[in-house]
């Protein structure tokens, strides 16, 4: 099995490293794929943007029952 240094490239891991301020290449690593996994579903949701249909009804019955009486 390869190590972490095998996989990635040392000169990017280090800079990775160093801007992250992280203690271990291993931490370097794991953080660096938590960002991308959320980067990623951030670009799939804005996907989404538009392709949602609203019942404009929906929003006036909760603005209704927001007001006081």
């Amino acid at each position: 099995m390869a190590t972490l240094t095998q996989l990635a490239d040392k000169e990017l891991l280090a800079e990775a490293q160093r801007l992250g301020g992280h203690q271990t290449q291993r931490e370097t690593v794991n953080e660096a794929l938590k960002e991308y996994i959320r980067w990623r579903k951030q670009i799939e949701a804005i996907q989404h943007f538009g392709t949602i249909d609203f019942d404009p009804e929906f929003l006036a019955e909760i603005d209704r029952k927001s007001q006081p009486r």
